[in-house]
């Protein structure tokens, strides 16, 4: 049986008023148009729900059953609707993020602080994890959208616009810094201990992938899964550092690394905002999504 639901609402206003004209007036309609509802509702229940008399109507026996269920059914749907006129309006809502230690810390945290800022009624939550475990977890849903490194796998099935562009680089600290004063070749790299970031990172696979078209195998001396301790380990000695340049950049400033020139030329990889496609963005999510992409540089 279809439900017409403002059929329903009229029956409320009028057992709320006990009155059909106070009931018009709280609707803002016309007084026959009420009774024409309580007609229609009456007639599709077959009995009766009000019983009139000289102060206006009585609710029936049936429609003190029906009230008692319809009210709340309307006063539901009524909170529904101010819930996502919140949510569109930006006054409520909810954003799940994926990104890793090195998206937050590189590209995330400012666009995070001023969208807060704005709008504080929004709750953001940040899910850390690598680019593979963020794109697995973005499929099964729990999160809106993801940070991560590129190229993703199953590309396919997501929507992904790059928003920052990343270089990669070989670093050490004052141990090596001497190596900084001359231009090397990648595969002279392999008579020093060289620290990398662990397998199942995707700047790993990309740096294995560009490595192996080089005919150039690196195993390196230890698998870190964190750039902040690549730069670390780096610093105090215990080897080169395969990193990302704009991680270490302020420690290149200081000169606590430095950076080795290479012959060959290391490729710039990007950074995603990556999304299931036909899935859609919640406002609050959308939102953010603009908040980002408005001020990005034009292709």
């Amino acid at each position: 049986m279809d439900i017409n639901l403002e059929l329903y609402r009229y029956f409320c206003e009028v057992a709320k008023n006990g009155n059909f004209t106070k009931a018009a007036a709280k609707l803002f309609v016309s007084q026959s148009a009420v009774s024409q509802a309580i007609m229609q509702l009456e007639e599709r229940l077959g009995c009766k729900l009000f019983d009139r008399n000289t102060r206006g109507v009585q609710l029936t026996t049936e429609g003190e059953v029906l009230y008692s269920y319809a009210d709340n059914a309307v006063s539901l749907i009524r909170n529904a609707e101010k819930k996502i006129a919140n949510m569109k309006s930006l006054r409520d809502g909810e954003i799940k993020i994926g990104a890793s230690d090195t998206v937050c810390s590189l590209f995330l945290l400012p666009f995070l602080d001023k969208f807060n800022a704005t709008h504080s009624e929004i709750r953001i939550s940040v899910v850390n994890r690598t680019s593979r475990e963020l794109v697995k977890i973005l499929k099964n849903g729990a999160i809106d959208m993801a940070f991560i490194n590129l190229p993703a796998e199953d590309e396919a099935m997501l929507e992904i616009t790059p928003v920052m562009q990343i270089q990669d680089c070989f670093v050490a600290g004052a141990k090596y810094a001497y190596l900084a004063d001359s231009m090397m070749r990648l595969r002279d790299l392999r008579k020093y201990p060289i620290l990398m970031l662990t397998q199942n990172s995707t700047s790993r696979k990309q740096m294995d992938l560009f490595l192996l078209k080089n005919n150039i195998e690196i195993i390196p001396a230890l698998e870190l899964e964190s750039l902040t301790l690549l730069s670390e380990f780096a610093k105090i000695g215990l080897g080169i550092a395969a990193t990302i340049k704009e991680d270490v950049q302020k420690m290149l400033g200081n000169h606590e690394l430095y950076e080795l020139r290479v012959l060959e030329t290391l490729p710039k990889r990007s950074i995603g905002l990556a999304q299931l496609k036909n899935v859609s963005l919640s406002f609050a999510a959308e939102a953010f999504k603009k908040s980002i992409t408005e001020v990005l540089p034009l292709a």
